[in-house]
């Protein structure tokens, strides 16, 4: 597969299932988000793989985090928060670990960790997995950020569900470059 043709046909997958990436194809993924660009080399990213076993237990964060802020969630609703980290094998949660510095904003260190998920992404895809990016109520609430070892002014950037993709792609839309591109 092309980088050019990647980047083109690049589409999230609702259905993952087993397998995900092996060891080596995992360490081949996140190798290619940690050249995602980096303005003053700051490296201001923690990546989190949950899987197996610990999907379930990132489940039961998310319900905690939703108690928290909603106390009268409906049971359903709590199905659903265990539920979610389910979806698929392989969970990477790219968080932000901000650096104080004079010249690299924090906008610019969420744009690079945004680029690292995006990255591993096309290389999930690359290896002939299926990928979609999350975020949600989950990725800057205190309960879920600390569970995976964040500290306070940390946040996750996006979840990245990652396996075997299930059914048929959803169409991807025509793209008019013309209605996004001004010259000056």
């Amino acid at each position: 597969m092309s980088v050019l043709h990647a980047l083109q046909q690049r589409n999230s997958h609702g259905k993952l299932s087993e397998p995900g990436p092996d060891g080596q194809q995992l360490d081949a993924i996140i190798a290619a988000g940690l050249r995602a660009p980096d303005h003053g080399r700051l490296r201001p990213w923690h990546f989190v793989a949950i899987q197996g076993e610990r999907r379930a237990v990132l489940g039961e964060a998310f319900e905690r985090a939703l108690l928290l802020t909603h106390p009268d969630a409906t049971p359903a609703e709590c199905d659903k928060a265990r539920a979610a980290p389910l979806r698929a094998p392989l969970i990477i949660a790219g968080l932000l670990k901000p650096v104080e510095h004079p010249k690299v904003p924090r906008v610019e260190q969420v744009a690079s960790v945004a680029c690292a998920l995006h990255s591993m992404s096309l290389a999930a895809e690359a290896l002939g997995f299926g990928t979609m990016w999350r975020t949600g109520r989950y990725a800057q609430d205190a309960v879920v950020v600390g569970e995976l070892g964040g500290q306070p002014g940390d946040e996750i950037i996006g979840f990245l569900y990652m396996g075997t993709r299930q059914g048929e792609a959803k169409p991807l839309p025509d793209v008019q470059i013309e209605s996004h591109l001004n010259f000056y």
